[in-house]
């Protein structure tokens, strides 16, 4: 069996792996990417055009973080010479029973980012094509917006490589089959080849609970439907009359959220969370009864969406925690071996600030940046 040796090694290519190579070539540092499946696949998480980027958050320590995560994806654009962010504006929306939109609102006060209160009623005068209950809660923040999200995982990847030269390799189609942490230095086992690593960082998404099974948080790997609808007037969905919206009713599976229409792609509507799911079964199959929910959550806030043919539907995964928080930092006992998973459906936005968190770890053992909260 071939045997080889590296300096770090980022298990997953993702959003967070690919950050983290793009952060540590820009540093000089040599890596090597390993990639299960072909590089901007869609079998993972982070596959898709777009993704929300917003600082509406309830929980005041992510509102705050977002100020970094919105830096660092401005000096990624600067670096590259490409944009990346496009801004929709984003409205977050509770009925009148649920504090969501108030607690969004207090945090984007205390982070002092603008944005405007109002009911369900003021908000469908400001955007007919809503239509809200009277009394529901609404918050709108116009600086919130779409990250292109393929394209800045392919980026960051091109990045790393070229900053890198020869120092970065990327290995792809290359599943591996079990971390060996018996050593003294973490191997990750394939087919027919080891590579062990003087220090490891697992981005692996989904699949990180069966690689690290010595991880004593849960991570369970969930199926998202995404839907893309066609609008009967399609200017009015259009970026720049149409935001991105996200919606918490009083139950857990009554939460949804959207996008405009961009790229060609129609107008994105989902409902956040799924049933658990095994990360490698491929399955592409969107449920007539999931169907069947968005559209009536459509009829309640959208209803000219409601009854639109679907043009598009595509499938990603979560990997939830059980707080929905991110997980990131060493693994307990093994100080060289860095675990990340900024997870659980909300984590893309961070992903170029978070490659900045790893490669600070990998390389001075500390970062700036405070993930207190996301110790593993």
């Amino acid at each position: 069996m071939v045997h080889r040796s590296a300096k770090t090694v980022i298990l997953g290519a993702g959003a967070m792996g690919s950050a983290a190579a793009y952060h540590l070539a820009r540093r000089g540092e040599p890596l090597v990417l390993v990639e299960q499946f072909g590089l901007g696949h869609d079998r993972g998480s982070s596959h898709g055009a777009a993704r929300i980027t917003r600082h509406s958050y309830a929980d005041h320590s992510y509102a705050r973080l977002m100020l970094d995560a919105f830096r660092a994806w401005k000096e990624l654009e600067a670096d590259a010479g490409q944009a990346l962010y496009v801004r929709t504006g984003g409205v977050s929306i509770c009925p009148e029973s649920a504090d969501y939109v108030g607690r969004v609102a207090a945090s984007l006060a205390s982070i002092e980012v603008p944005h405007r209160r109002m009911t369900g009623r003021e908000w469908n005068r400001t955007s007919p094509v809503f239509g809200l209950a009277d009394s529901d809660n609404v918050v709108f923040e116009p600086d919130a917006g779409l990250l292109s999200a393929a394209r800045a995982v392919t980026l960051q990847v091109e990045l790393a490589r070229q900053r890198g030269g020869d120092s970065t390799e990327v290995f792809e189609n290359a599943p591996v089959r079990r971390i060996d942490l018996d050593g003294d230095r973490p191997t990750l086992v394939f087919d027919d080849w080891q590579l062990t690593a003087d220090r490891l960082i697992v981005t692996a998404g989904a699949w990180t609970g069966r690689l690290v099974p010595t991880l004593t948080v849960p991570l369970r790997p969930t199926r998202q439907q995404v839907l893309y609808f066609r609008p009967p007037d399609p200017e009015r969905y259009s970026i720049g009359r149409f935001p991105a919206f996200i919606y918490k009713g009083a139950s857990e599976m009554d939460a949804f959220y959207g996008m405009p229409e961009c790229f060609g792609m129609g107008v994105k509507a989902a409902r956040h969370g799924g049933p658990e799911f095994d990360p490698d079964v491929d399955d592409r199959l969107i449920e007539a009864g999931y169907i069947a929910d968005v559209r009536f959550f459509l009829s309640r806030t959208l209803p000219a969406l409601a009854g639109a043919p679907i043009d598009r539907t595509e499938v990603c995964l979560y990997t939830m925690t059980q707080d929905e928080h991110f997980r990131v930092g060493p693994l307990p006992g093994r100080p060289e071996v860095l675990v990340a998973s900024p997870c659980s459906g909300h984590g893309f936005k961070f992903s170029c600030l978070i490659g900045r968190v790893l490669a600070d770890l990998a390389i001075g053992g500390a970062t700036e940046v405070d993930i207190d909260p996301w110790r593993i």
